[in-house]
């Protein structure tokens, strides 16, 4: 991939505060640059991968799962769907230092963790249904 090309790409992609039309403009600039539709593939693959990489510190997790923390089994869920330890989700939540770095979840973290509560709820409409329509 060109390098002007690549560049072009993570600026996009570690600027997820980019308003729409500078994230049009620049994406359009990007995409000039790939000619062939080979080009075209492998850029737009790899502005997927990037995306889906990018740190969104602008998302407050905690602030939104508000109340629902109180209920929720984060050891469970850092473990099941992330294949981390609690620590690991506590910190994202919390918006940490790790290793001198402000942490945050990734686009890709996000849609997890959004997954796993809708899976979570599912799983318990289910158990709350059985429990009063199950017959003996």
């Amino acid at each position: 991939m060109k390098p002007e090309l690549k560049s072009l790409i993570d600026q996009i992609a570690s600027q997820p505060g980019l308003s729409e039309s500078d994230t049009d403009s620049l994406m359009s600039e990007a995409f000039a640059l790939a000619v062939t539709p080979d080009e075209k593939k492998e850029a737009g693959a790899y502005l997927r991968k990037a995306i889906g990489k990018r740190k969104r510190p602008d998302i407050d997790a905690k602030e939104i799962m508000g109340e629902a923390l109180d209920v929720l089994n984060l050891s469970y869920i850092a473990k099941r769907y992330f294949n981390k330890d609690r620590t690991w989700l506590y910190q994202r939540l919390n918006k940490s230092t790790v290793n001198g770095k402000p942490v945050a979840f990734s686009e890709a973290e996000l849609k997890i963790l959004s997954d796993s509560l809708e899976g979570i709820g599912h799983l318990l409409q289910q158990t709350s249904f059985n429990l009063t329509h199950r017959n003996s």
